[in-house]
């Protein structure tokens, strides 16, 4: 199975990864489905330069690579768009009890002000 190092974290088929740089990305398609900036998608697959990602579907396109080479491929989202998905917070359960605590109420009675 391939995996990655993405910002110090191994990156696998399944992990969530956060899409963090929409910066040039295939601005000349309106045919592509992209990633919008700072949701989680699923890696669903590795493309020659990062992702394929389970929540965005494309058609095959005819493309070339940097080398001039004609590639026929889904196009896939570069690993320097992301970054590794780390929750804020985890559930935790917490059972507490509490006590019956008594209230004391303190009258504090107001200076007569009625005159004489």
């Amino acid at each position: 199975m391939r995996t990655i190092i993405l910002k110090g974290v191994e990156i696998k088929i399944g992990s969530k990864v956060k899409f963090i740089d929409n910066f040039d990305l295939y601005e000349d398609s309106t045919k592509i489905n992209k990633p919008e900036l700072g949701k989680v998608y699923t890696v669903n697959g590795f493309s020659k330069k990062g992702f394929f990602l389970k929540e965005i579907k494309n058609d095959i396109f005819e493309w070339r690579d940097e080398f001039g080479n004609t590639n026929l491929s889904e196009p896939g989202f570069g690993s320097w768009r992301f970054e590794p998905y780390q929750p804020l917070q985890k559930k935790v359960e917490i059972n507490c009890s509490f006590e019956k605590i008594l209230e004391e109420r303190i009258e504090i009675l107001a200076p007569n002000t009625s005159k004489k």
